[in-house]
Parts: structure tokens; C-alpha cells; sequence
């Protein structure tokens, strides 16, 4: 389990570096693959459980990452690559991943955390998935993002609690396949209007 925990981790990271769109959509698709396995191998599998790992399977490594894929197909050849990530995004990935090993051993005598490995990898997949919002400027990026970090708040959740109750996992999956879907409607209509996914861009718009 700590394998896929670091795969998870790493797969954050591939996010927050890579400037190719398809690439990012790939890393989000291998995160849902390994949510899906984590829930397989977690204990006692039930027909419950089963469900949930498959949905998991279907929405996170399938469904969006396959809209995803459609709405860059859509979009020009030449703003399918993001900028280049500053210089300080690097250093504050570092500072992240380093401060969820201090907030461990604030946290430790508080017994509050019962799995510190996992408790590790997903925090620190949801603080480079906040670095990421701020760092990248394509709006794919900002969506992978939100994803990744989604990702990083349900493991952080099981490092917490062993375990998230079925109602709660399905109602994350619904609240991330409808906010997914009304993000690329929104992007679609960004680029058609102004043709551009830059987010830094559309700043021009306010006032």
C-alpha cells in the first residue's frame, strides 16, 4: 500500500512539473487507478466497497479524464502546452513537502493521525496540487489541479479515519463529476470568447 502511495505522490509532482496537457490527463487517469486499487486492497472486500472502487475506476480514470481529453482535441495545437513553471514553484513544492513532515510531529501525540505514511503523501498531494492553481497559468492545469487535490483530500480522509463512509465517497464523486463538467463548459466558452486558456489573460477583464 505505501507503493501506491508514493505513485500517488509522485504522480502529483508529474502534474505540478509538466507543461503537456495529455500528459497531465494521463497522471490524473493513473491517481484514479490508484484510488480504485487502494480501496480494493484496504481490508474486507464487500459488494459496497466493490461499488465504490468501480465508480472510483470509471469517474476518476475514465469519465474525466476522457471529457478532459475531448476539450483539449477541441482547442488549437499551439495552446495545448502550458507555460513554464516559475522558479519559485519549485522551491515552495519543497517547503510543502517538508512542512507536512512538521505538521506530523505536531500532530503525533494527538493520535489523531492513523496512518502517517498515507497521512504524508496526501496531504502533501493536496499543498502541490494549491501550489499548482497558483503556479500554472493554462486552465486545464487549474482543473487537473482541483482533481489531484480532490484526490489528496480522500486519502488524507481514510489517514484520518481508516475509512470514509460509503454515502460520503459516492457524494464526493458526484460533487467532482458536476463541478468537472461545468469547469471545461466554462473553459469552452473562455476560449471561444477571448481565445486564450491563460488565466493570467483574463485578468484584463476585471472592473
Amino acid at each position: 500500500m505505501t507503493t501506491l502511495y508514493l505513485v500517488l505522490f509522485i504522480a502529483a509532482l508529474g502534474l505540478l512539473w509538466t507543461r503537456n496537457m495529455r500528459l497531465s490527463i494521463g497522471l490524473l487517469a493513473l491517481e484514479g487507478v490508484l484510488l480504485s486499487i487502494m480501496v480494493w486492497t484496504s481490508g474486507y472486500l464487500s459488494w459496497t466497497s466493490a461499488l465504490v472502487a468501480l465508480s472510483t475506476l470509471a469517474i476518476k480514470a475514465g469519465l474525466i479524464p476522457a471529457v478532459l481529453f475531448k476539450m483539449v482535441r477541441a482547442t488549437p495545437t499551439e495552446v495545448r502546452q502550458d507555460q513554464s513553471l516559475p522558479l519559485w514553484a519549485y522551491g515552495a513544492a519543497v517547503v510543502v513537502t517538508l512542512g507536512t513532515v512538521h505538521i506530523i510531529s505536531l500532530l503525533g501525540p494527538s493520535h489523531l493521525i492513523q496512518d502517517k505514511v498515507a497521512f504524508f503523501y496526501s496531504l502533501s498531494t493536496v499543498y502541490l496540487g494549491m501550489v499548482m492553481i497558483v503556479a500554472r497559468r493554462h486552465l486545464l492545469s487549474q482543473i487537473a489541479a482541483l482533481v489531484s487535490i480532490e484526490n489528496g483530500l480522500v486519502l488524507l480522509g481514510v489517514s484520518l479515519a481508516g475509512s470514509l463512509p460509503i454515502l460520503i465517497e459516492f457524494g464526493i464523486l458526484v460533487d467532482l463529476v458536476i463541478a468537472v463538467t461545468l469547469l471545461v463548459w466554462t473553459g469552452r466558452r473562455i476560449h471561444r470568447e477571448f481565445q486564450t486558456t491563460d488565466v493570467v489573460a483574463l485578468q484584463q477583464l476585471r472592473g
